[in-house]
């Protein structure tokens, strides 16, 4: 089973990673687009639904900017991915795609939900815990848990500003 975020989701989670590395300073949609590789017009709109969702606050004019709406450790990953990508949670059986064949409930429907909730939970992380792992990769010092896989290649190392 794949388990991946949406481009704007990746650009939503990168650009809010950028704006916590800088918090509590204001941050421009130019900054925010060059530190994190993201094209800018596309990023005009994942912030505007960040700050339709109370997770960034935006000042206007040319000194203005983005700063997060509250401290980076009130602010979850999931948050951020459930504004951008839509609900962890399900609606639709998983089996067939709609309505269950079975009233209500299948054989699948338990184990399902305990899936939902571990994903849920794992993205309960928060943009503080997030900022303090970046530090650490870019200081050298962060170690990878033996529970994580690695990346099969090393990744480009962007928004170093």
């Amino acid at each position: 089973m794949l388990l991946s975020l949406t481009r704007k989701g990746d650009y939503a989670i990168r650009a809010m990673l950028h704006i916590t590395g800088h918090h509590p300073r204001l941050r421009n949609t130019r900054q925010i687009a060059t530190g994190m590789d993201l094209p800018r017009n596309l990023l005009s709109q994942i912030l505007a639904a960040l700050v339709h969702h109370d997770l960034l606050r935006s000042t206007p004019g040319p000194a203005g900017g983005y700063v997060l709406a509250r401290p980076p450790e009130e602010i979850s990953l999931l948050e951020v991915i459930e504004v951008i990508e839509g609900p962890v949670a399900a609606d639709t059986c998983v089996l067939s795609g709609g309505s269950c064949d079975w009233d209500n409930v299948c054989p699948l429907h338990e184990s399902w939900a305990g899936a939902r909730a571990g994903v849920a939970a794992g993205l309960a992380t928060t943009f503080g815990d997030l900022a303090s792992i970046d530090t650490a990769i870019r200081e050298g010092t962060y170690r990878l848990p033996d529970s994580a896989p690695p990346h099969a290649t090393v990744p480009e190392r962007l928004g170093r500003d």
